[in-house]
């Protein structure tokens, strides 16, 4: 299996850090028989000089494959438009309305009349996570790390329910099930639901072989000391125990995670088979 290479660009713009272009360059060169495909090193904020760097990682032998970013003029989305395969980068700063409409905008360039609507090029989407957007648009490939964020808070992704049919083409539920977290009394924590809503979460649970779980808790005097089932809630002042009675997705954000990878794996095979028609509807220009 080889790797789609990313630049690291926005991590480096959130850090407030910079990526050297050459040591990139040198990273692709000596890694190259593990890498399938890699992005250009992007400047947010610039795209004359994420272009210039388009040029000088092909001048050095190298075909990396070139960025665009939402806000950018469409110049550049045209300049973009001229490789096979391309990215779309900024989708993480938007809200999901803005998102939605500058998206509709890209791949109303791309999907075409003249092409009956199917895409002219690929397209990778740069941190996209919300399930709307990845099954609207034909991307041919999409990435994000944000799903590791619902496990990390206490969430899982519950796909919904219609006809007995888990539908990957709406928006999920999002649940919050942590017993340490701080929505316990939030309407759409998983205690807090209705008898029907917990079995059907249930149900997709069982499904992906993942459990609820449960967990008791206490207080304790200071120098306790942990039994196997335990974990203390703080530990800076541990002056409060977690019993796991049941480990599961209450009390484990790695089951957490896992359920949630799960959830984008199976949104994968609902995917349509690349490359597909897309224009918008009629019913679009509503919403």
């Amino acid at each position: 299996m080889k790797l789609f290479l990313d630049s690291g660009a926005y991590s480096a713009y959130i850090q407030k850090t910079t990526v050297v272009l050459q040591d990139y360059i040198d990273f692709i060169k000596e890694h190259e028989s593990e890498i399938e495909t890699y992005a250009n090193l992007d400047d947010i904020g610039s795209p004359e000089k994420t272009w210039k760097n388009q040029k000088e990682m092909e001048r050095q032998g190298l075909h990396p494959i070139p960025v665009y970013h939402m806000d950018e003029d469409e110049k550049f989305l045209r300049m973009a438009m001229e490789y096979e395969y391309f990215a779309v980068g900024g989708l993480t700063l938007k809200s999901s309305t803005s998102l939605k409409n500058n998206l509709d905008r890209v791949f109303q360039h791309v999907c075409t009349e003249k092409t009956d609507y199917y895409p002219s090029n690929k397209i990778h989407g740069f941190g996209i996570a919300t399930p709307s957007l990845l099954v609207r648009y034909p991307w041919y490939s999409a990435d994000t790390s944000s799903w590791v964020q619902y496990g990390k808070y206490g969430m899982i992704l519950i796909p919904r329910i219609k006809n007995g049919e888990f539908r990957y083409d709406l928006p999920p539920y999002t649940i919050t099930v942590s017993s340490r977290s701080k929505a316990i009394g939030d309407e759409n924590h998983f205690r807090n639901l209705s008898t029907m809503e917990r079995k059907q979460i249930e149900l997709y649970c069982k499904k992906e072989n993942f459990i609820i779980g449960r967990t008791l808790y206490k207080q304790v005097k200071a120098g306790y000391i942990l039994k196997e089932n335990e974990k203390f809630t703080d530990r800076k002042t541990k002056e409060r125990v977690e019993i796991i009675v049941e480990d599961g997705l209450c009390c484990n954000h790695e089951l957490r995670d896992s359920l949630n990878l799960r959830y984008f794996l199976n949104l994968e095979k609902f995917q349509k088979t690349w490359p597909w028609p897309w224009a918008i509807r009629k019913t679009d220009l509503f919403n």
